[in-house]
Parts: C-alpha cells; structure tokens; sequence
C-alpha cells in the first residue's frame, strides 16, 4: 500500500508512474488487465491519510487527487530512500521541556479536536538573546506540549521569511532534533529526505509554507496557520486549494486542535468565529507602539506631503535609539512615469503596460512585460521626455539619505533580500512583505504611500493593506512611535483603536448583505465562449445563485462566474468536474502547420477564485 509503481498505458505504448492505493483478491474490470511494469520505490510513500485529504480536497474543488498528491510528495531520491531504510525506524523518546509561552497567551487551552482562532496583539519579545515575534514563540510553546505528549504539530507560514523565524526560535528552544522543514527552499534530496521522516512513526513539528498542510505527520495533535489571509497560502496550481481550506478539511478527518492565528483576522477566519466553528482564545492586553495618524494633523486647505514633517522629526529623533522603517508602495526608482509636456501617463509601446524606472539613470522598462521602451514617443504631443511621478525604494532611500547625512540607508525589496538588521541607527526602506527584523524592534516606523496602497483595483485591497500594516507595526518596539500617511478614517482609527476583528466583523456583514466571498462562495469557469456559456446554462439548480459573464478575456477566451451558498459546494463541485471531462475528451488538436501551433483552449474550473476583479 503506498508504493510508487510503473504502470503501462496504451497497450504498454508509454508508461506512468502511479501509487498502490488498495490491493483487491477479486478482479472487478472485465476487461484484459495488464502486469506491473515495476516497483520504484519499495518505501509507502503514500500515506492513507495522505490519500484521503487528497481525495477529499479534489473533491471540494472539482480537480483530480493526483494534483493534489504531486503536491504533497515531493520528487524521489534514490539515495535518500536508501538511507531511510537502512536507519533505525523506531521512534525517538522526546526529552524536552516544556516551552515557557509569552505572557499574553497563558490562558489559551487547547483540547483535543479543538478548533481556535486568535488575535495576536502586535509585539516582539526577546528570548536567548535575539529577537522573535510573540506569534512565533506561541506557536513554538503549543508545539512543545504536544511533542511531549507524543503528538506531532504542523505549522504552515506564508513564507520563507516566516520559515526562518520559527526555524530560528525552534533551535533556540533546544528543539532542532524535533522538526523538518518541508519548503521549495531546500533541495530535491532535502524535500525528499525530511518527508521520509515526516512519514516515519516520529513526533516532530513540520514547519513549511501552504504544501505543509498536506505534509504527513505521524500521530497529529495540532494544525497551527498563521496568518491565514496571507495570499501566498493561496496554491497556484490545480486544484487550486487555498491552504486555509486544506487545514479545515484535514481537521475534520484527524480530529487534531486546529489554531488560526494572526494578527489581523481574515474574513473567512471571522465567518467560522461567528457561526460558532472556531473560538476565540483569551489574550491580555499588552504594550504597543503609540500609532499617529498624519492625516489628522493636516491644517485645513493644505495638501498632504509624502512624508510629512512630523514623520520626518520622529524618525530623526528616533535615530538617535535604534533602527528606523519606512515602508513605500514600489520597488525601484519610480514606479510610475508622464509625459513632461502633456503630463498623460506613459504607456510601453508593445503591450500599453505602465513604464517605470527600475534605476536612476536606466532606460524605461515596461513593469508588464519588461520590454526597455529607449525610444519612447508620447502619442498626444509628440514629446520624448519622461517625468517620474512616483517614487520607490530607490528614490526614497536617496531623498533620505539626503536629509539624514551619516546616516546609513538600507533598501530591502524583492531584488533586495534582507531578512534581519541589527539595533544600530539606519534607516531601512522597504516594499509591502519584505521588511526584515531588527533585533530589538524599530526605534520608529514610517508607512507611506497609504493612498496609493488603497487606491489599487482589487476586492480586497482594504483587507490587504490592513493585514500588512499590522504585520510591520509588530516589527516595532512597544515603546516605539508608527506614523501613518494616507491611512484613511477607516483603517486609520482601526489601527489606532488596535480593533482589526471590529474591522473584520464589519466588512463580513457588508459582504453578507451584498452576496460576496467570503459570506458565499465563487467560482470562475474559462475557456471558449461557447462552452463556458453553455456549461453555465446546464448548471443544477441552485438555491440563490447568480451568474456572472461571460466575459471576453484577452486571449480569446471567455469567464464567468458563479455565486453560490456553502451547502451547493459538493453538488456544484461534482457537476463541473464533470463537465471539465467531457469537454477534454471533445476538445481538438489544432491542425499540424509549419507556423506556430496555436493554444488549445479548454474549459477550467476554479473554487474559491480571489481573481473576481476581472472579470
């Protein structure tokens, strides 16, 4: 059961690799069967439990268990399975102690099959000497008690930033014989390596990124998401399941502690606390950094400035103490780029994209599709200068370095990776998600560019500038001052009041009364135009569905999508899965030219599809 095998298909014209999934005495197909080519790997790669989270998830999703199991097993090493076997198999005695937990968190109480939701109160604490986040050490101290029970603990994190923090407090806490990592960070042989051992009868903590909700863990006692709302949890391939889901279908087959922590609490997160499905854990109130509001010191007719001087003076005053952050909305020199005659927003001649400058003295680039536009021609006036009209990084961090001369200018964006400062003075000016920790937290934290975060075009653009806000503000010391620039009345007085569930609870009962995600589900159905229509005219019937589209896309294709209640979800599922069958097996092959072949288009289904803004 579980071994990985070769199969032949097409009269044995190619072969597959497949899994034993059942062993049966009587032939049920009354076809002629064919033999095994061979057995790849003699190790039960497959765990049941692993099989039936995939069945379940393809389910709930109207995909194949087989995108789901790729997802879960990572590619075989011979080396690797050669080792395992050879190696002792019986499981080790765990002989740590207990994890002391931060003060904040010392009534929460999990029981077996529990399923809780927490609001963690933005703060850093510091244990053997370095610098953690008060989130990263709960989850550690919950972990801990489990292993010393014999149960396994598995902690997904949206990133390998996440990763590293845990990782780090985990070998701090004299625990780095306890745990795996089961993340693209490592290589193939490591994957494969810490899975063997996943799958062994060991308790350990798995730490990874959303395919750790899929990892096997023998004995497990608690499934830990932190930050659930994080869109990296969101899985780019079929079936396209949000880690978030696979975490709430495993609980209900494992029957383990379910924890989703945050800080600020997801939509779908605050629907389960309201119809009673998760509770919300007790937490003490704690010191925070004092938050200001810059809007709200604007004279009357006057126009807000990008950094405002009461951000500028708390910066410089917090210099003399410790690091300082400033958060800005874009990469690069400047992000956005006019005409300087006609101001009209310049466009990249090949495909309209917006241009930018990655650099201070390089050519415009397209941020769509890269192309160097070096003999840019406005099409209003004829004019072949640029302005730039926006700044990022690069041109935050020289207008800084300008006004703090001596002091020592740190940019940390996605071509800047850095993941920790130390506490001397230095001003670090970073991008939405790529802020590193600094030991002993910010003296100060500026956040600009608010409008232009809020001003993007997306469903959840509110959520998602609140989640990151709150996020960088726990990178603060409690002592610390974060000023806010165009935070709005809304998310504003939101972060001042440190009210995100308030918020959440809020924008839920919007969503309810408007039939939006997360109070109902959605799902997108593409592909040509006909057969989308088509396949949304045969829909079941369904209770208080709505149809949108469809809608023309630009390669040709059409998308629709389709509202519905959570109790249509399996009945939904089942038909598009369905449909998506028959329309492979009645879709054509293009006609075989010396020209380049075009695309096939075929019909997708995908549940749950955050991508409702384009349609």
């Amino acid at each position: 059961m579980g071994s990985k095998v070769s199969v032949p298909l097409r009269g044995g014209a190619r072969f597959s690799d497949a899994y034993v999934t059942a062993i049966s005495a009587k032939q049920e197909f009354v076809g002629e069967l064919q033999y095994i080519e061979k057995v790849i790997s003699k190790v039960s790669l497959l765990q049941p439990e692993t099989l039936e989270l995939a069945r379940k998830v393809a389910d709930r999703q109207a995909g194949s268990a087989m995108d789901v199991i790729r997802l879960a097993i990572p590619a075989r090493y011979v080396r690797s399975e050669k080792a395992f076997l050879a190696q002792d198999q019986k499981a080790p005695t765990f002989v740590g102690g207990i994890h002391t937990r931060p003060q904040e968190f010392a009534e929460i109480e999990l029981s077996p099959g529990s399923r809780t939701a927490i609001k963690v109160p933005p703060r850093l604490s510091l244990n053997t000497g370095s610098t953690s986040s008060n989130w990263v050490e709960l989850l550690i101290s919950l972990a801990t008690e489990q292993l010393s029970q014999g149960f396994s603990t598995v902690i997904a994190v949206p990133d390998f930033r996440d990763i590293d923090s845990v990782e780090q407090q985990i070998n701090a806490s004299g625990l780095s014989e306890n745990y795996v990592r089961v993340d693209a960070r490592l290589s193939g042989q490591e994957r494969f390596t810490n899975y063997l051992r996943s799958i062994g009868e060991e308790p350990l903590i798995v730490l990874g990124n959303r395919s750790a909700a899929l990892a096997p863990a023998h004995n497990l006692g608690l499934l830990a998401l932190w930050d659930d709302g994080d869109h990296n949890f969101e899985e780019p391939l079929a079936p396209y399941a949000h880690a978030r889901d696979v975490a709430l279908v495993r609980q209900s087959l494992t029957s383990c502690s379910l924890v989703f922590a945050s800080h600020t609490r997801s939509l779908e997160t605050q629907r389960l606390v309201e119809l009673g499905f998760f509770v919300e854990a007790s937490v003490q109130a704690v010191q925070q950094p004092k938050i200001v509001l810059t809007d709200a010191h604007l004279e009357e007719g006057t126009s807000p400035s990008r950094i405002p001087s009461a951000a500028w003076l708390g910066a410089k005053k917090a210099l003399d103490s410790g690091p300082v952050l400033v958060q800005v909305a874009s990469p690069g020199f400047s992000p956005a780029l006019v005409c300087s005659e006609c101001k009209e927003r310049a466009h990249c001649s090949s495909c309209h994209g917006p241009l930018q400058l990655v650099h201070r003295n390089s050519s415009p680039s397209c941020r769509w599709c890269g192309n160097m536009n070096t003999s840019w021609l406005c099409k209003g006036c004829g004019s072949k200068q640029l302005r730039p009209v926006a700044a990022g990084t690069e041109r935050t961090s020289d207008e800084i370095g300008r006004a703090f001369p001596g002091v020592k200018v740190i940019v940390a964006d996605g071509n800047h990776i850095i993941t920790s400062v130390p506490s001397s003075p230095a001003v670090i000016v970073a991008t939405p998600g790529a802020e590193p920790v600094a030991e002993g937290g910010y003296s100060a934290i500026l956040l600009l560019d608010g409008e232009r975060l809020r001003g993007r075009e997306a469903f959840r653009v509110d959520e998602d500038v609140l989640r990151n806000w709150s996020n960088t503000i726990a990178l603060a010391r409690p002592e610390a001052t974060v000023f806010i620039n165009g935070a709005g009345k809304a998310l504003g007085k939101t972060l001042a009041d440190s009210a995100q569930v308030r918020w959440a609870a809020h924008e839920l009962s919007d969503r309810m009364e408007l039939h939006l995600p997360p109070a109902v589900r959605v799902v997108s159905i593409s592909g040509p135009t006909e057969t989308v229509r088509n396949t949304c005219d045969e829909l079941p019937a369904l209770a208080g569905h709505r149809i949108l589209g469809p809608v023309g896309q630009n390669d040709g294709s059409g998308r629709a999508l389709v509202f519905f209640e959570y109790k249509d979800g399996e009945k939904l599922a089942t038909h598009l899965r369905s449909a998506v069958i028959t329309s492979a097996t009645r879709s054509k092959k293009p006609p075989v030219s010396s020209e380049r072949p075009s695309r096939v288009l075929r019909l997708r289904v995908r549940f749950d599809d955050t991508d409702i803004d384009s349609l």
